[in-house]
């Protein structure tokens, strides 16, 4: 399996994350995380990428996307946060 750079990995997660506070309208307040996640259970992809919601007060909310964090589209993330639970 071909691996990933670190420094390609960290950009594509920075810009995620970017993608996610716009489109999720995150406040100062707000954390949006995005990692990176091996999965070694079966029916599960080798790599998903999660994207967590953590407001002050409120339960973190996250969703996940089958896919490495340097293979995603805007389009993809922006689909994915459609979800309702990270409303």
């Amino acid at each position: 399996m071909f691996e990933i750079p670190n420094r390609d990995r960290a950009a594509a997660s920075r810009r995620v994350r970017e993608w996610a506070r716009t489109l999720l309208e995150a406040t100062d307040d707000d954390t949006v995380v995005v990692s990176e996640l091996r999965c070694t259970e079966p029916g599960c992809p080798p790599i998903e990428t999660m994207i967590a919601l953590l407001r002050p007060g409120a339960e973190p909310r996250k969703v996940t996307i089958h896919k490495p964090v340097a293979e995603l589209t805007e389009e993809e993330v922006r689909g994915a946060l459609r979800t309702p639970s990270l409303r």
